[in-house]
């Protein structure tokens, strides 16, 4: 633990945001990935691992998936994570005039609900048993309700200190990271080349 990360990557460009909708090149991926996370990872072996969610189940037919999360999650603002949080973050993709490159992804979903403060229902207008694959997608980042997601706050193990389009991003580790095997450095100064 300790020290600061200095990394430099092309892919950057003066368009990027911190809007997980707009991701299209690795630079902005990266720095997604830093100060969010998703519902469900893929391991180096492409199957589905536990992040904000510790376990899914599909009822019988798989037209309706059952999510249970992560209990005592913060975001960077201090906000404790609820299903409340889930549910904007996914239908943020879906709405009628959402850009979002997963929007296609969640085509098939017809509604997304909180069914208690700790667990999402997902119902499909048809079964699938790709659904933990689909919300694993580097865009369908978890957000506190109501926050516009340019601003970069979070659940990630770290914390946006300064963003640059184009040039440079520059993060502090999350002291209230709920992962421990995550944010080792304290900070990582991000360059796009």
């Amino acid at each position: 633990r300790g020290g600061d990360l200095v990394i430099g990557t092309d892919g950057g460009s003066n368009g990027d945001s911190l809007d997980p909708a707009t991701y299209t090149a690795t630079y902005a991926q990266v720095v997604g990935m830093q100060l969010y996370n998703n519902l469900i990872e893929l391991d180096e072996h492409n199957r589905p691992q536990p992040s904000l969610a510790v376990s899914w189940e599909a009822k019988p037919g798989a037209t309706e998936w059952v999510i249970q999360l992560r209990k005592g999650v913060t975001f960077h603002n201090g906000k404790t994570m609820t299903a409340e949080d889930v549910v904007y973050s996914l239908n943020y993709h879906r709405s009628a005039d959402s850009k979002s490159a997963a929007k296609a992804f969640l085509a098939p979903v017809k509604d997304i609900k909180a069914t208690t403060p700790n667990e999402v229902t997902i119902t499909l207008d048809g079964p699938n048993a790709d659904l933990p694959y689909l919300i694993a997608d580097y865009h369908l980042c978890i957000g506190p309700d109501g926050v516009p997601f340019d601003k970069g706050i979070g659940t990630g193990a770290f914390v946006l200190k300064a963003f640059e389009p184009g040039v440079r991003t520059r993060t502090e580790r999350y002291p209230n990271h709920w992962n421990p095997d995550r944010g080792h450095v304290d900070e990582v100064n991000f360059k796009c080349i």
